[in-house]
């Protein structure tokens, strides 16, 4: 069972990273998604006997987090206007 917060809104466990940490969140996304984008070329090079799928695959990373992490700092983050 977890427990709720006063107004009911989130459990008392939950971490969100905060705000002044949006930087370094940044960078996070997109190593994130080198790497998550990286081992999917890899495997698929692997699988079809290639050698230039993960060649492809780590700028979409980059891409993709860069993406992501620009989505949430236009968009906010869960915790803006809250006190932890």
């Amino acid at each position: 069972m977890t427990h709720k917060d006063p107004d009911g809104t989130e459990p008392r466990h939950v971490v969100v990273p905060p705000a002044q940490n949006a930087g370094k969140l940044d960078y996070t996304y997109i190593i994130g998604g080198i790497l998550l984008w990286g081992l999917i070329g890899w495997g698929l090079d692997f699988l079809l006997h290639t050698a230039w799928i993960v060649f492809a695959a780590i700028p979409v990373g980059a891409v993709c987090g860069y993406y992501l992490a620009r989505h949430y700092q236009r968009h906010g983050r869960p915790d803006n206007g809250k006190q932890q």
